[in-house]
């Protein structure tokens, strides 16, 4: 044997490997659609379906404290008291004012022609015109004559400042539980700034997205009442309904949100949970092996020219090492059924099929 033949084809070798001359090979599956009963899986964060943030309407310091984060309160509770030293005092201004601008009309003379008895009582400031007017059936003049210009301006202001000590004690809009605090250390409430925010713990709601040609189908899973909705725990589900959301543009994608009772509070509102939805309504789905999936939701296609390309897929659920997808991919196209870490995309490949 010539060892030196041996030697240069073993680096002509090596040197083509190291060159990426030597295509690495991969398993490829043409894939296809099938139907099977629907059924679709979805990590969500459940969220609560009312939320009400309080919003002072003054401004000021607190002159009370603050109620927790987590603190349970009722619709009309007191939530915190804002000083109304600096209105109230406002208030007793006006006040005086008023009362200086006031006068009570006794003795104003009868007409000279009226010799009644009530325009002879008028006269001696025994009643009071107001008290002639009603007995003569003529209209009626107020009580308090208010000076014209002054008053129903300090009146109008005096309401208005009522309205604002009143405002100083922030009440509960909803029942519910504290969820934010949003006042700082130095605790000064700024009017039209949300304060705090009050969720209710039920009903809770969560939001998916389905392919917008399932739309159909949807309702009609929803009107044969074959749709079965819950939400789900490692040892406990929840059954809710599926509200479909607007879809006006004409989207790849329509919005739907899970809503589910929880009155007793089980479901944790900001922890993960699992949406399940299921039917016998038989649906087209993409199915591909269970291995095929990098990552959470990529897989790996090879194009006619044998470059790896990578695509985002939607899958609805895994069982039994496969996977059923709803959209991202062809029917036809060929997936890589055993992807490694060394897979990238643009690489060429040579295929070995495994249909």
């Amino acid at each position: 044997m010539n060892w030196k033949y041996v030697m240069a084809a073993a680096c002509v070798i090596g040197a083509l490997l190291a060159g990426g001359c030597v295509k690495p090979s991969v398993h490829v599956m043409t894939v296809k659609m099938e139907k099977v009963p629907f059924a679709m899986e979805t990590r969500v964060v459940p969220e609560a379906l009312h939320i009400a943030p309080v919003i002072p309407s003054v401004s000021g310091s607190l002159i009370s404290g603050l109620p927790e984060v987590g603190q349970t309160v009722e619709a009309g509770d007191v939530l915190f008291q804002i000083d109304s030293s600096q209105y109230e005092s406002q208030a007793s201004a006006l006040q005086a004012q008023i009362s200086a601008s006031s006068s009570v009309v006794y003795g104003a003379a009868a007409p000279k022609d009226d010799n009644s008895i009530e325009a002879s009582l008028l006269r001696q400031g025994i009643i009071t015109r107001a008290e002639y007017d009603k007995i003569q059936g003529r209209k009626s003049v107020p009580q308090e004559v208010l000076n014209s210009s002054a008053t129903p301006g300090l009146a109008e202001a005096l309401a208005s400042v009522e309205r604002a000590i009143a405002a100083c004690t922030v009440r509960a809009p909803i029942s519910g539980t504290i969820s934010q605090v949003y006042l700082g250390d130095t605790k000064i409430a700024a009017a039209g700034r949300p304060a705090l925010l009050i969720r209710q713990n039920t009903p809770v709601i969560a939001e998916i997205s389905l392919p917008s040609e399932l739309d159909s189908v949807m309702e009609k899973m929803k009107e044969e009442k074959t749709l079965t909705v819950f939400f789900s725990s490692a040892d406990k589900s929840w059954y809710g309904e599926l509200k479909k959301q607007p879809n006006e543009n004409g989207e790849r994608y329509t919005s739907y949100k899970v809503q589910t009772d929880n009155p007793d509070g089980e479901i944790k509102i900001g922890e993960p949970y699992t949406v399940r939805l299921q039917s016998t309504e038989p649906v087209p789905y993409i199915v591909i092996p269970r291995s095929a999936i990098i990552g959470e939701n990529t897989v790996a296609v090879i194009r006619d020219d044998f470059l790896v390309d990578l695509k985002t897929v939607n899958v609805a659920y895994v069982e039994d090492e496969k996977a059923f997808l709803l959209d991202g991919l062809q029917e036809g196209e060929r997936v890589v059924t055993d992807p490694t870490d060394k897979l990238e995309m643009g690489m060429q490949v040579s295929t070995i099929s495994v249909n």
